[in-house]
């Protein structure tokens, strides 16, 4: 790569050869290391620095700092994955790197960036979890401003002196000490240290060295793939819950607060399905996380994180501790969306699938828990992950549950009717049949529950408690009781049929009560009928 200069020999530019700094130095050595062409361009490029006699410095610094980054560019990645890279660089990617309007066009350079740092995916562009994504937007954004000074930019101005460029200079020094440093060795090094099926004690008294920034964490925990060094990480206090990271306040928006990740548990997550993994270290990890004598912290990516590592424990492993945790992890403002879906797909029907009948109600429990958020109900669970699960698995929690699930959600229900009775009026019917529901709101939601269960019931067992409920303040609470006399009607007719007063007087009982007309009139005997007869007559309404 020339870039205009053409066979000029840059070392004999007049002056002595200037101090250098410590950084200077590294950086010197290590491009020799590279290439000595490399290198003899970084030196005389400080000795322009220092040159108080070229009135091109500017364009003269640019120059070099061109030859030494299309250098190293083309050292360190290869036509093909640049071709490939090249071919993602989509609008969205660039956006995520740096001005667009600047960078479109320079899409091969961009491309090469990504390759020298073994970015060959751009998918991870969209986060910036990966340091080599940093890294990789800071030497776009000086790299490419290079040509700005390169080229000249008027014959009739004066040419740019020194100091214009001298900030980006040392910009790019910041770049080249990382690049041809510490840097590339460094990541090298813990691929080099992940690698290996278990760690040795050097390596374990030298990691949390290694490790000492967010960025390197990231990046050698996702690399780390083997369960074997679980142990031994657990030994050294990597899944203390001390560890999780606090909630940080944003810069930009003050009082938002984001959850950083614990990129250590993040590791126990990946590994937490490998048939090698030490199950008692993965309920020591969890157990210290959810321990209700610890102070909480507060952070969504660990809740969610740890819920994922409870879902995969031998179910003779969960504890009530683990379902209390949830409940928090589910009122917490900083919870993520993926904890609804994690606890109504993976740990409901393992409960369920394990027999764990007291566990379940509990887990229940907390999912049918409400709050009113400006005068509106509002579930704790997502109502979409709410109903699927309830659909999904509402039978096997009438079977392994009975009614003491249904009274679980008749507390709910008696909570709500007591707070604002309205928002039962919309329910045209009680229905038994949650298959039949279409985006059900929470209050259809668990009123339909609750007879599903009571329909699944065997009747003698619900006697008493449909005739306690019929007794209700709460017209929902006796409509759900009419229901369930419907749906078993042979077994349960005479608590209608005992009814005192006129049934079809009972305001709010409407459709409930006619439905159970309807549905088994033609069982109805001589006397039946009339009684039938003489409550239409004499009705109020």
């Amino acid at each position: 790569m020339n870039e205009g200069f053409g066979d000029r020999d840059l070392s004999r530019i007049p002056g002595r050869t200037p101090d250098l700094s410590p950084q200077q130095r590294e950086i010197r050595r290590n491009l020799e290391a590279i290439g000595p062409e490399i290198a003899a361009y970084y030196l005389d490029g400080i000795k322009i620095l220092h040159s108080t006699d070229l009135e091109t410095a500017a364009s003269l610094l640019a120059h070099i700092a061109r030859e030494i980054d299309g250098g190293l560019r083309d050292i360190l990645s290869n036509d093909q994955t640049k071709a490939n890279i090249q071919n993602q660089l989509t609008e969205v990617v660039l956006v995520k790197l740096g001005n667009y309007s600047e960078l479109k066009d320079r899409k091969g350079h961009i491309a090469s960036i990504l390759a020298a740092l073994g970015i060959d995916d751009t998918v991870i562009l969209l986060s910036t979890d990966d340091p080599r994504v940093n890294f990789a937007i800071r030497w776009i954004n000086v790299s490419t401003q290079f040509h700005k000074f390169a080229h000249r930019h008027g014959a009739w101005k004066t040419p740019r002196v020194r100091e214009e460029f001298e900030v980006l200079w040392y910009e790019f020094e910041g770049i080249l000490s990382n690049l041809v440093g510490s840097f590339l060795d460094l990541l090298n090094r813990l691929d080099r240290i992940s690698a290996y099926k278990e760690p040795t004690r050097e390596i374990r008294s030298t990691l949390p060295n290694l490790l000492g920034s967010e960025e390197r964490r990231a990046y050698f925990f996702r690399k780390l793939e083997f369960p074997t060094w679980l142990e031994p990480l657990k030994e050294d206090g990597w899944f203390d819950p001390d560890r999780n990271p606090m909630p940080q306040e944003s810069q930009d928006q003050p009082g938002y607060y984001y959850s950083s990740r614990w990129h250590a548990l993040e590791y126990v997550v990946k590994i937490s399905t490998h048939p090698e993994c030490p199950v008692d270290t993965l309920v020591d990890i969890v157990n210290a996380i959810t321990d209700e004598s610890r102070e909480r912290i507060d952070n969504g990516r660990t809740d969610l994180d740890t819920v994922k590592i409870i879902g995969t424990l031998p179910i003779d492993r969960i504890e009530p501790q683990h379902i209390t945790f949830m409940a928090a992890a589910l009122k917490s403002i900083q919870k993520y969306g993926l904890m609804d879906q994690e606890i109504g797909q993976t740990i409901l029907p393992k409960l369920l699938e394990g027999g764990k009948r007291e566990l379940t109600l509990a887990l229940l429990t907390i999912m049918l828990e409400v709050e009113f958020v400006d005068g509106r109900i509002q579930s704790i669970i997502d109502e979409h992950w709410l109903e699927d699960a309830l659909k999904r698995h509402g039978q096997i929690i009438a079977n392994l549950c009975g009614v003491e699930a249904a009274q679980i959600a008749l507390t709910q229900i008696r909570a709500l009717a007591a707070e604002d009775s309205s928002v039962f009026h919309f329910i045209h019917r009680v229905e038994s049949d949650l298959s039949r529901l279409s985006r059900a709101d929470y209050a259809e939601l668990v009123v339909s529950f609750t007879n599903s269960i009571i329909q699944s019931a065997e009747p003698a067992s619900i006697t008493e408690t449909i005739q306690s409920l019929l007794r209700e303040p709460y017209v929902i609470i006796r409509r759900i009781a009419v229901t369930a006399i419907t749906d078993h009607y042979s077994d349960l007719k005479h608590l209608f049929w005992g009814w005192e007063s006129n049934p079809l007087d009972e305001i709010g009982l409407e459709p409930e009560v006619s439905q159970l007309i309807q549905a088994n009139s033609h069982t109805f005997n001589e006397d039946e009928m009339e009684r039938i007869l003489q409550w239409i007559e004499s009705t109020q309404y």
